[in-house]
């Protein structure tokens, strides 16, 4: 099937962002016909100045609709309404004005939207390359194959594709009301407000055995702009490198992938297993951010980073991706396979968070973030609290 998807942009009272994405939006490869639907939820007459924008911008490749809604929406109904444009268009492409998009994404999301459409078990296309654990912010690196996708049991939401297909099977589970408290995702996730849609979407993949497909090198990237769910005026926490070659993807289906990871942004056992016949043996899970709510897991062991009062196998915590130490088999204690009634509960101290700060970090940014964790190491203030017993 050709897939000619709508491009979607996702408006409020953002002006500059939507010009900023406007912008990169103007400069599409491969993207003839495509149709461009702006949609604006509704402020009042502080919109204003959006839809001018909106209204004056010269879309050069096919239609151009702008969209104002009657009523204030909400984030959460706003992007609901704009992946039911799926049912018109065969596909959407939906990105929210902050966003900055690759010459590429285009021609990405029909090759991806092609290819994935008879895999059942993806749920939709991310067009952002995580390069953060969504919970913990700390750094996320997918281990290497030789695809150029991997797959996360986490939505997008900072550009993203679906089929009618695709969409249809989320809106479908959505539209039953389910109580998503009683579906293993993140507790910090399930507090996230009302207007969040990407927790149901989060939902939705867990109990369905779906996951999003993610590229190894983003077609958009994100500023953090203050909005909805931003307070700060944050710019720089969502940037990441961009496309800006073109490409034939190398893509393969997720039953058929080792690159895959759960919920909490963990490698799942069945690649793990795949990497490391010796471990064949144990039922488990990882748990190498140590924020998965113990009472849920129902594996009998465990591969953490938290204390433990007996181990079975120790690993050090140097090598990354932090998977890479159990998978090349590097020994010490850092790391444990361990029962899951032997962890040791606790809360999450300074000192440790400082010992995740330096993993992660070093070597970053030729050492910038490692030596503002070093300083801080030194300061008198902190000191009591990093190296408590």
């Amino acid at each position: 099937m050709k897939y000619s998807p709508a491009i979607v942009v996702v408006a409020y009272n953002r002006p500059h962002s939507l010009q900023r994405l406007l912008s990169s939006l103007a400069n599409t490869r491969k993207a003839d016909g495509a149709r461009l639907i702006i949609s604006i939820d509704n402020n009042g007459s502080e919109n204003q100045p959006v839809l001018d924008m909106a209204k004056n911008f010269k879309w050069p490749f096919g239609e151009k609709e702008v969209v104002h809604q009657p009523v204030k929406l909400g984030l959460r109904k706003h992007i609901l309404q704009c992946g039911d444009l799926s049912k018109k268009y065969g596909s959407v492409i939906i990105l929210e004005d902050d966003l900055f998009v690759s010459p590429y994404f285009y021609d990405y999301a029909v090759q991806a939207l092609e290819y994935y459409e008879p895999d059942e078990k993806t749920g939709g296309i991310s067009l952002y390359n995580h390069v953060d654990e969504d919970m913990t912010e700390l750094p996320f690196m997918p281990i290497q194959d030789d695809s150029d996708v991997y797959f996360i049991q986490f939505p997008s939401s900072w550009g993203q594709a679906w089929s009618e297909n695709q969409w249809n099977n989320f809106r479908t589970w959505y539209d039953k009301n389910p109580d998503i408290s009683k579906i293993r995702i993140s507790p910090q996730v399930l507090s996230w407000s009302e207007s969040s849609w990407k927790k149901y979407f989060n939902a939705y993949l867990v109990y369905s055995g779906r996951y999003f497909v993610f590229p190894r090198i983003s077609l958009t990237t994100n500023f953090n702009d203050k909005g909805t769910h931003k307070v700060l005026d944050i710019n720089h926490n969502g940037q990441t490198q961009l496309r800006i070659t073109d490409t034939h993807y190398r893509f393969r289906y997720c039953a058929d992938s080792f690159c895959r990871y759960d919920a909490h942004f963990e490698l799942e056992d069945r690649s793990v297993h795949h990497y490391c016949p010796d471990l064949s043996e144990y039922s488990f899970e990882l748990d190498l951010y140590a924020i998965k709510n113990l009472e849920q897991v129902t594996v009998p062991y465990l591969i953490t980073i938290r204390p433990s009062r007996n181990f079975i196998k120790g690993y050090r915590r140097a090598l990354k991706p932090h998977e890479m130490n159990v998978i090349l088999n590097l020994p010490g204690e850092d790391i444990r396979l361990c029962r899951k009634e032997d962890i040791i509960v606790e809360a999450t101290s300074y000192r440790r968070r400082f010992a995740d700060y330096r993993y992660y970090y070093a070597n970053h940014l030729s050492g910038f973030r490692l030596s503002i964790y070093e300083r801080m190491m030194r300061s008198t203030f902190l000191s009591r609290f990093v190296h408590e017993k």
